[in-house]
């Protein structure tokens, strides 16, 4: 993939395909968060639909599955013999065979092997992790980066939350930090000291005192790390999205392995905690994200509330000259985008053999007698009129028993009031709503990028969560 290598830039698309036009040993430091195995049921918010089919909802890049998918990268990593994490995944092939671990653990192997040669040699990588994986981790990261260049495992603690009857809380992550070669960039923190003894005396064991020497500065901060809270529901930098770090957290990784104006790379950039505490920091960023509106989310909600001028996005179209480009050169990824643009719909990750159903949304607060919530999207790239694709929707509308149907296409569909229906109108209410609607993105474009100009729809449900989606937030709060 020739992907233009620009700092401060948010990048649109898998990291393992963005990072392989990046040139070698060029990024100061890595920090990424990559998908917890969250064990989510994405599809349980279209239990109660009434849609015929089931939507398989995935977010967040999801690679804890094993499908064929996973198979044939598990092969692929197997046959990279340039790649020292190889034999690891071929002897977790051997007694954990087609597992979700495995799957995960082939998937990160190929992007840390490439994150690896784009790192500067007196560079660091920061992986956060929770304690399911960091074992199997560890193996990859030892493999790759090699085992002498292990420097520490930091244990972030945190509190809050329910506490399990037959165990423990689970209340800690691991963190990973690797560097590339012997001579690290690392500023070391200090903490203040609690309160001594102002003479510098202590007690000893044995009865006495004894003099002790304190550094002015304080004392280094340990590789466990307890004064650092989590991001809970009454955070004031709360928004909502899952796995959400504190900034703090990464504010301390960043000033720790970096220097003003060095480069920072989050591979799974997120909603940008790495990218806000770089900026704040006076560091260079990269982000990376799968999701088109995370990087959307970090300009909007990190960056330009803080004065910081939002990042260009490389890989989204920005016009409909590249629009059209995109729907032309990539139609998968341009359908996702495109979905992406109205908060509350979700793609179809099945891309072939879907019979035109491109995504999902669902209705938040229904009437109790109305058994139809679900909304369904068909996407195309064509241009000009899309009466057909109109008629296609219209027929899986009513073989579905969806309730509503969007049509999202690239240029105006302004005969539409002309093509006929048998749908129903929905009422909700006073309102009444038009069961099919279209969504041109030239109207988007002409609508200052404001889809709710477009389409007139009631309150959707966040479709990971079920819960409220804001109007102009990404995740509710």
């Amino acid at each position: 993939m020739n992907t233009p290598f620009a700092p401060n830039t948010l990048y649109y698309g898998d990291c393992l395909d963005i990072i392989a036009g990046f040139p070698d040993n060029y990024i100061d430091l890595i920090c990424l968060d990559p998908p917890f195995n969250s064990n989510e049921k994405y599809n349980k918010v279209f239990k109660d639909s009434g849609l015929r089919i089931d939507p398989q909802i995935k977010a967040f890049d999801d690679v804890w599955l094993w499908d064929d998918k996973s198979a044939e990268r598990v092969e692929r990593v197997k046959n990279a013999v340039a790649n020292p994490a190889s034999k690891v995944i071929a002897g977790f092939e051997g007694f954990i065979p087609q597992s979700k671990m495995l799957s995960y653990t082939s998937y990160m192997a190929e992007r840390l092997f490439m994150m690896h040669r784009i790192l500067k040699e007196t560079g660091s990588i920061y992986l956060h992790c929770d304690p399911y994986a960091s074992h199997y981790l560890k193996l990859v990261m030892d493999a790759i980066f090699d085992e002498n260049n292990f420097r520490n495992e930091i244990v972030w603690c945190y509190a809050g939350g329910g506490t399990p009857k037959w165990d423990y809380p689970r209340k800690h992550d691991i963190i990973f930090r690797y560097s590339k070669g012997t001579n690290v960039t690392f500023n070391v923190e200090y903490r203040p000291y609690g309160e001594h003894n102002t003479t510098g005396e202590r007690a000893t064991d044995r009865g006495g005192t004894r003099k002790k020497e304190y550094r002015k500065e304080g004392t280094p901060v340990n590789d466990w790390w307890t004064d650092i809270k989590p991001v809970i529901n009454w955070s004031n930098e709360r928004l909502g999205y899952p796995t959400q770090k504190p900034l703090t957290l990464y504010e301390r990784i960043i000033k720790a392995s970096s220097n003003p104006d060095d480069l920072v790379l989050d591979p799974f950039a997120g909603c940008g905690t790495t990218i806000e505490a770089a900026k704040k920091s006076g560091r260079d960023v990269i982000g990376i994200d799968i999701l088109p509106f995370a990087l959307r989310l970090i300009n909007r909600y990190r960056l330009a509330p803080n004065g910081i001028t939002p990042l260009p996005i490389e890989g989204v179209p920005v016009d409909m000259d590249t629009a059209r480009q995109l729907a032309k050169t990539a139609p998968f990824k341009f359908q996702d985008w495109t979905i992406s643009l109205i908060d509350g719909l979700a793609s179809n990750p099945q891309k072939v053999g879907d019979d035109g159903i491109d995504g999902f949304g669902m209705f938040l607060n229904t009437p109790d007698n109305m058994d139809r919530k679900a909304i369904i999207v068909q996407v195309t790239g064509a241009a000009g009129s899309q009466k057909a694709k109109f008629d296609r929707l219209h027929a899986n509308i009513r073989n579905e028993n969806a309730a509503m149907g969007i049509l999202i296409t690239l240029d105006p569909q302004t005969a539409q009031r002309n093509w006929k229906h048998t749908l129903d109108p929905i009422r909700m209410g006073e309102t009444t709503y038009a069961p099919i609607q279209c969504f041109s993105i030239e109207e988007y474009y002409r609508n200052n990028e404001q889809w709710d100009r477009i389409l007139t729809l009631p309150s959707l449900a966040n479709p990971w969560t079920g819960k409220h989606m804001q109007q102009n937030l990404l995740f509710e709060a």
